[in-house]
């Protein structure tokens, strides 16, 4: 399979009415209210075992989730693919396979992208695009004080996926997660969401990302983080990231969405002790101490 016999592949995933059929250096752009980008890199992002149908599957979910925790719904996608070698055919074939099942999935429709050679590892760029269609804009710069702060679902799936690939698992539940994660569709246009961001970096970093956006702090309770696997260890679960569920603030009067749980309030910033502190931690003495030993992930 040649990198046009690939590109004329993915034609039926394409927008007829702004992708041209791929035969133009550019697309027309089509209405949009947000819009990301995400790179997945081999060794960084994915260890490389995963099979094309999970990395196409990823390269997209990852931004899908991005453009629901704006509050918005995806509907266009460009792709940016660095393959080496080992990229064969047959691993192309299965890459459209899983971007078909993804397109369909999240309603996406290709718009265009590139695709080159690589010397060194796969790399993986989307951009997708999203429309709000009436709702509101949700940022991180929207928490209040009293505000609830809640979740969309299990913590920890992400870095008890990573660990079990690491280990040679990779047909567990949580391995699964890992490798094809599910945003959080069923969310879009909950009332009442103030700040607002997906977790890729891990629960504590990604709330920090909304209380610094915010001007706050929040009190996060570990004894009331739905954690993937409570016996495990909590701290791993609450900064290892790859969850891509939605941390929220709510407004104290609105009731919380199915499927989400309360875990901690949003307090005035700079109250003393925690002056320095987005985040005050809560819970069992050694699993708040562990888990301020952890950043999150951060590329440098």
């Amino acid at each position: 399979m040649s990198e046009f016999n690939f590109i004329h592949d993915l034609r039926s995933l394409s927008d007829p009415n702004h992708a041209l059929n791929f035969e133009d250096d550019a697309a027309t752009l089509p209405a949009a209210d947000v819009i990301c980008t995400d790179t997945l890199v081999e060794t960084v992002h994915f260890l490389g075992t995963e099979p094309p149908q999970a990395l196409a599957h990823k390269v997209l979910a990852v931004n899908v989730s991005d453009v629901v925790s704006m509050n918005a719904r995806a509907t266009h996608a460009l792709l940016n693919l660095s393959l080496p070698k080992a990229c064969d055919s047959a691993w192309r074939a299965g890459f459209i396979e899983g971007l078909e099942r993804a397109c369909a999935g999240f309603g996406l429709r290709l718009l265009g992208g590139d695709t080159t050679r690589s010397p060194g590892p796969l790399v993986l760029t989307a951009t997708v695009t999203g429309v709000l269609e009436g709702r509101t804009l949700w940022q991180r710069s929207g928490a209040r004080l009293g505000d609830k702060v809640c979740v969309g679902g299990r913590i920890g799936r992400g870095a008890l996926g990573l660990r079990d690939m690491l280990n040679g698992r990779a047909d567990t539940a949580m391995a699964e997660h890992f490798q094809c994660p599910r945003p959080r569709l069923d969310l879009l246009g909950s009332e009442g969401v103030g700040g607002c961001a997906d977790v890729s970096d891990g629960l504590i970093a990604d709330l920090a990302h909304i209380c610094r956006a915010s001007g706050v702090c929040a009190v996060l309770d570990l004894d009331a983080v739905p954690f993937a696997e409570p016996s495990e260890d909590w701290a791993q679960q609450v900064t290892g990231g790859d969850d891509y569920q939605l941390v929220f603030t709510l407004r104290p009067d609105m009731p919380v969405p199915p499927g989400c749980a309360v875990v901690g309030e949003v307090v005035e910033e700079g109250v003393e002790p925690h002056a320095n502190q987005p985040v005050i931690l809560k819970g069992p003495r050694a699993a708040v101490e562990a888990a301020q030993t952890k950043t999150g992930f951060v590329h440098f």
